[in-house]
């Protein structure tokens, strides 16, 4: 994977604040049976251009690009040193995450059925990214504490 591709590494604090944000709104609106976003909330003249849908609610499609864009963010920005070793575990990961994703969503096309096959395919959207996001940190973590471990070695 080419790092040319990789957004800064500052973004992944942003990609984790748009996530935690998105979950946050997720978990709260569906304890809640106040809606926050709805069409008749905007100005005047941005409801002139939505037509017949003013009392249409998307707290959900906020809810999914906070959290999609967070995952984004969080999944492809830079490690502070990204050498040829992190993008081979980047890739590494990547390739690890498409199976096990497709392995499950393979599983789940006959066991899932109707509403909850729906709502499966659209989580599913997320989970290739939340696979990958943790394997790629477990990966770092084992990482870094084999090379602390070394250094600890070596001082002694």
């Amino acid at each position: 994977m080419k790092s040319r591709f990789l957004f800064p590494a500052k973004a992944r604090f942003l990609g984790l604040l748009l996530f935690l944000g998105g979950l946050a709104f997720y978990i709260y609106s569906q304890n809640s049976t106040k809606e926050i976003l709805v069409w008749h909330n905007l100005p005047k003249s941005l409801q002139s251009l939505t037509g017949s849908i003013l009392d249409e609610n998307f707290d959900d499609e906020v809810q999914l690009f906070m959290v999609l864009s967070g995952l984004i963010l969080l999944a492809f920005s830079k490690e502070r040193v990204e050498d040829e070793h992190i993008i081979q575990l980047r890739s590494d990961s990547l390739q690890w995450a498409v199976y096990v994703n497709y392995s499950v969503f393979a599983v789940l096309i006959f066991v899932a059925y109707g509403i909850g096959f729906l709502m499966f395919t659209m989580y599913n959207v997320l989970t290739l990214l939340v696979f990958f996001i943790i394997r790629f940190r477990w990966k770092i973590f084992l990482l870094n504490k084999g090379l602390t471990t070394e250094v600890k070695g070596a001082i002694s």
